[in-house]
């Protein structure tokens, strides 16, 4: 019988999965980008945030450092250079959290395609007097159906205590490598 919150004590194994804490963050500032993805009706628009800085916890399986699997940003350059930090993935990760994101400095949305200049210009309006969340979702009847974390370029891992491991970046291929400032 399972208890409510998972097995009966008696059900767990003796072995247990021992993870490990990293600190995650951008090397360079302006390297990291928040995408918001409002749905309604069959449309998508894509909300674009920048930022200074950020940095993330992430826990692996193991006593190694993050092994990112580097993807291409939606609507970005065109490289296999990013992680999204949000839905991170690799071989020895096991779950990641913001920890921070710091100035926000710039903005810029993707709009669905069949959507009229009018009905765009519209709610660019409403949302520069009232606000996003305002008008998308309690106005307009959107719903935020996901938010991703990009960032890219090289990236800081740091251990448990403060104490930094190695900087990783994509090669042109899109593999996690050690980066070597050049």
């Amino acid at each position: 019988m399972a208890w409510p919150n998972g097995p009966e004590p008696t059900d767990v194994t003796s072995e247990t999965i021992k993870t490990t804490s990293w600190k995650v963050s951008t090397y360079y500032k302006k390297s990291c980008e928040e995408h918001e993805l409002y749905v309604k009706d069959g449309m998508t628009i894509r909300r674009k945030t920048g930022f200074r800085w950020a940095s993330f916890y992430v826990e692996t399986n193991d006593s190694k450092p993050p092994e990112f699997e580097f993807e291409f940003v939606p609507g970005g350059d065109g490289k296999k250079d990013s992680v999204n930090m949000y839905w991170l993935s690799g071989p020895n990760i096991e779950s990641s959290e913001l920890e921070s994101m710091s100035d926000g400095c710039w903005e810029d949305w993707e709009w669905p395609e069949d959507m009229d200049a009018e009905e765009i210009e519209r709610l660019e309006e409403l949302i520069a007097e009232e606000g996003v969340y305002e008008v998308l979702e309690d106005q307009e009847g959107w719903m935020l159906d996901e938010s991703e974390a990009w960032c890219w370029g090289p990236i800081v891992i740091e251990d448990a205590d403060g104490n930094q491991v190695k900087i990783v970046v994509a090669d042109e291929e899109g593999n996690c490598v050690e980066y070597k400032e050049e």
